[in-house]
């Protein structure tokens, strides 16, 4: 069997590196860099910049704590070569991995002719297979208003080449999980940092509690936070300005950079859907297993618009392979977690608080403050808390850690709702100490009222 996968992002190269598991005949086509926005412009250059900025912190804590006489100064270029340094190794090594999977790599431009060829742009050569999985992932939004189209005006995209210096102003005009995440690094570097969020309030989509709780942190750090903003229009000449109302009072935000981080929107203009009959609006549908209304046609990852996470990309593309060659297996639902990389760090799985009181679900809530964790206090980091979410029978429904390293704990919640578990049948697990994971301990307790480390929730009366 011959599968073409076009697109070698996270979901496309794994999608191949299955498939040649399989021992299928595959051909990787990528138009641009190996490794597609997470490796190149996304996930792992704003977690090098996040690494990097976590040490300036650290130097600044530790000379209020006296152990350094002085705050050197950093080096914001260093930091952005210590990130192409990274991404140019993970790049390589993706690239070895296909290879020593026997994978055909063309770096070109293809769209359908039919539902069984393409068209590669550069060599001018057709190409045709048995299946095709389309992981052409997706792209920056930018606003719909005067200004916002304007090459000057950045999105993600253009924020890891080019330093900002300390002492620039950056306005961020969207406070979701990528504008939070960037004002983290901004802020850290020693940039002033506005955020311009038309929601009531930053990371909508996340964890109440949480989200209110890391704007507070980041307004004591000195982010401007302006909640329900809408901006008007962007002046994309120098000074550059963003226009908004905020309850109807108009503001203006004079910056050095501006920043879009609205969102973002699927990409595949180009692949010539029509030709192979493929249904689209927006995004690309598919089914349970991502197969398109072509049943030979895959699309994983940002492109059918069910996750905007790379991790649910690579996870697709492993469900889609793994459909390709036992098509009469059940598919089943992904559970995919959600990590903000904020300092402290938001992770969440499953069902949320707020959702399961809008929708009348009957839970039990556990809480635990991670300021009475050992090791929490030991490296510093003692703001957040870890919630569980369980039924009526305790059977764990949800989780949202709101901590240092909250995204090395999230996997354990995932996988005690895969596995059905019950705070009881996890109660038998002993958790090494100290570790920042013993707080997981103390939350799933609390929904008993049983945590070692929390205050009772009711006092008896002697």
């Amino acid at each position: 069997m011959k599968i073409v996968v076009i697109g070698g992002g996270i979901g496309g190269y794994t999608a191949a590196i299955k498939a040649a598991q399989y021992k299928a005949e595959v051909v990787l086509i990528e138009k641009g860099k190996l490794g597609g926005t997470c490796l190149n412009r996304g996930c792992i250059p704003t977690k090098a910049f996040l690494h990097d900025a976590h040490i300036i912190d650290a130097v600044r804590t530790s000379k209020a704590q006296g152990i350094f006489d002085s705050v050197p100064n950093h080096n914001v270029q260093a930091i952005i070569d210590r990130k192409d340094t990274i991404v140019t190794r993970l790049r390589d090594g993706i690239a070895s991995l296909c290879k020593a999977n026997k994978i055909e790599m063309i770096e070109d431009e293809a769209s359908f002719i039919d539902q069984n060829t393409l068209f590669l742009k550069n060599k001018k050569e057709n190409i045709s297979a048995d299946v095709f999985i389309i992981a052409t992932g997706s792209m920056p939004s930018r606003l719909p208003i005067d200004g916002a189209q304007s090459e000057e005006i950045w999105t993600s995209d253009d924020c890891f080449d080019t330093p900002l210096l300390p002492g620039m102003h950056v306005c961020l005009i969207g406070g979701g999980v990528i504008g939070v995440e960037l004002a983290t690094f901004y802020k850290s570097i020693g940039c002033n940092v506005t955020i311009v969020e038309a929601q009531k309030r930053i990371l909508p989509s996340i964890d109440r509690d949480a989200a209110n709780q890391l704007a507070t942190i980041l307004k004591k750090q000195s982010v401007t936070i302006l909640t329900n903003a809408f901006v008007k229009e962007i002046k994309s000449v120098s000074p550059y300005q963003v226009i908004c109302t905020v309850n109807d009072i108009e503001h203006k935000i004079v910056a050095d950079r501006i920043i879009q981080s609205v969102g973002r929107k699927a990409v595949f203009s180009d692949l010539k859907l029509e030709n192979a009959r493929i249904e689209s609006n927006k995004v690309i549908q598919v089914n349970d297993a991502y197969q398109t209304n072509v049943s030979h046609i895959y699309a994983i990852g940002d492109v059918n618009g069910q996750s905007w996470l790379a991790h649910a990309a690579a996870a697709q593309g492993k469900v889609a392979v793994d459909h390709i060659f036992n098509p009469e297996k059940p598919t089943h639902q992904l559970l995919i977690p959600s990590v903000v990389y904020s300092d402290p760090q938001i992770a969440s799985i499953g069902l949320d608080e707020a959702i399961a009181k809008e929708q009348n679900i009957e839970i039990n809530v556990g809480k635990f403050l991670v300021s009475a964790n050992g090791k929490h206090v030991v490296e510093g980091k003692e703001r957040g808390f870890i919630k569980v979410i369980t039924d009526k029978e305790n059977k764990i429904l949800g989780s949202t850690i709101f901590s240092h390293l909250a995204s090395e704990m999230i996997p354990y919640m995932t996988q005690a709702i895969l596995t059905h578990q019950t705070i009881e049948s996890l109660e038998g697990v002993v958790f090494p100490h100290p570790t920042l994971t013993e707080s997981l301990e103390d939350a799933m307790a609390d929904v008993l009222g049983m945590s070692i480390h929390s205050f009772p929730k009711v006092r008896n009366n002697i």
